[in-house]
């Protein structure tokens, strides 16, 4: 079977050929620039290095690398716009008013100032929301997803880059802040996501109205979680956030009638689980193994019916402290307790600078030669 048959087979609780794998597919499943830059040495590519997200520094892969590797899965992603004015050589404002520093050696840009902080609910409904259209470059898109559509080699993941409803409200206002209008101030909070979300829906149906017809998944990405909990209580979130989310994703699926949607959220997550399924979602990343509570094989038992995995292969210590059997034996444990149908490998999230190289060759390479049974 090929590429997008092998995906598909999995996502639809089938026993594929061999287990499916994914890199560069969505802004949470790439290489950040040093560790891009590593593994292109290795591997002889000499290729122009360009951003998806400068602020986080994360990368594009090209072809390729993909090809080497043999990766099944190929993004559809807008060419991104980065809306900044510079205030010195290391520190920006993008436009939406927040303002971004790079620290001395850092390897990412910081947010040091949230335009909303401090703000009223009528200073918020006086807030200038920036331009969608002015947020990505569709030139082309529509061709190119055509013909990868056309040709069937490979599963298509379409992923707007920067498509959270939640996460960017704390952007705006600060973390703490936000999380504190969730209880305290409810109606700030609320009017905060409704212009979040509207502007996300229109900036997702800009890009779903030019390729949506022609993609297997689309992606959002919106963090719920740290490594130990969820970040709020249960109820806040069903009561605030969660209709947010069903909206969207069912607009989004609308949009793109024929995809199934991949959630991203880091940490432990395990208690939203069953919220998410209920709202559409079918398939969840990057299941952050090192996590409280994200035990790969209770989470198969317990949600693998209805849901997909994509990720889990651990990036907080195997990945850049491990030796090369290390990496196999962490390839084989997920392998084995998330597969032998509904999972994709990946790495936890984007890989870091500090992994080296060989062990994201040996990574695939190891899931490409084990033989799955049904």
């Amino acid at each position: 079977m090929n590429s997008k048959e092998r995906v598909m087979r999995s996502l639809n609780k089938e026993v594929p050929d061999r287990i499916p794998m994914d890199l560069g597919t969505t802004n949470c499943t790439t290489l950040t620039r040093k560790a891009y830059e590593n593994l292109k040495k290795l591997l002889g590519i000499e290729k122009e290095t360009r951003f998806m997200m400068e602020n986080f520094q994360v990368v594009f892969v090209d072809e390729e690398v993909l090809q080497i590797l043999n990766i099944d899965t190929r993004g559809i992603h807008p060419h991104p716009i980065f809306q900044k004015e510079m205030i010195d050589d290391n520190t920006y404002r993008n436009e939406f008013g927040i303002t971004f520093r790079m620290p001395q050696e850092g390897l990412y840009y910081d947010m040091i100032d949230h335009p909303l902080a401090g703000k009223s609910l009528e200073e918020l409904k006086e807030y200038s929301w920036p331009n969608p259209e002015k947020s990505m470059d569709l030139k082309g898109l529509r061709e190119k997803a055509k013909k990868l559509h056309d040709k069937g080699e490979f599963c298509l993941v379409g992923d707007m880059i920067d498509s959270g409803i939640f996460e960017p409200c704390w952007y705006l206002r600060g973390f703490e802040n936000y999380l504190m209008d969730l209880v305290i101030d409810p109606d700030f909070a609320t009017a905060q996501l409704e212009g979040m979300y509207h502007y996300q829906l229109q900036r997702y149906s800009l890009f779903l109205q030019e390729v949506g017809e022609y993609l297997d998944i689309i992606f959002v990405g919106d963090d719920l979680a740290t490594a130990e909990n969820v970040i709020m209580n249960p109820q806040t979130y069903r009561n605030l956030i969660k209709p947010y989310h069903k909206e969207y994703f069912k607009n989004l699926k609308k949009l793109a009638p024929n995809a199934k949607l991949l959630y991203h959220s880091c940490g432990s997550i395990f208690n939203f689980i069953p919220d998410l399924i209920e709202i559409g979602v079918d398939i969840l990343n990057p299941i952050q193994v090192s996590a409280q509570g994200m035990d790969t094989k209770v989470l198969k038992d317990k949600f693998g019916k209805e849901l997909s995995f994509w990720g889990a292969i651990d990036t907080t210590q195997v990945m850049p402290n491990g030796s090369i059997e290390d990496v196999k034996r962490e390839v084989h444990k997920r392998i084995q307790e998330l597969g032998p149908d509904g999972y994709i490998l990946a790495a936890v999230h984007d890989i870091q600078p500090d992994v080296p190289p060989e062990n994201i060759v040996t990574m695939y390479d190891e899931a490409k030669n084990i033989t799955i049974s049904k």
